[in-house]
């Protein structure tokens, strides 16, 4: 249980890498081959990702910060299984949210596109995940 709980507070409350997004938003245009119509449909869909992610990412923090507070108290009790669940749930909903977002970004293809968006996805993958195979991926500092 503790161990989840820090790797709650390692994942929600460590800073996180800055997120070229118009930078990763061109470049999967130009690897896909986007027409000007696509582009804009893409860049779209990419605003109400963003969108939908911040809102989750406000809510989180604002649990997060709950979750703790119960620290302050003059005799703290078990922590609270249901905020708990509710940042989970948060972290599923982000999850879900950006695999749609994929998903219809894929639907937004043309058959010879979707060949390179496989390529695309693959490649990305490691950003999308936060993963150590990514290169040049900032270092998160100790606790």
């Amino acid at each position: 249980m503790i161990i989840n709980i820090g790797l709650v507070v390692l994942f929600v409350l460590g800073p996180k890498p800055p997120r070229p997004e118009s930078g990763i938003k061109n470049e999967i245009s130009r690897e896909l081959g986007f027409t000007d119509e696509q582009k804009a449909a893409f860049e779209q869909m990419a605003m109400s990702h963003r969108e939908a992610i911040r809102k989750l990412d406000q809510q989180e923090r604002q649990l997060v910060g709950s979750f703790f507070n119960q620290l302050s108290q003059p005799q703290p009790n078990e922590p609270n299984e249901e905020l708990l669940q509710e940042i989970m749930q948060l972290e599923k909903d982000k999850i879900m949210i950006t695999y749609n977002h994929f998903e219809e970004l894929k639907g937004l293809c043309s058959e010879e596109q979707r060949i390179r968006f496989d390529r695309v996805i693959q490649r990305i993958l490691p950003a999308l995940t936060n993963s150590s195979e990514r290169p040049m991926k900032p270092q998160r500092p100790p606790l």
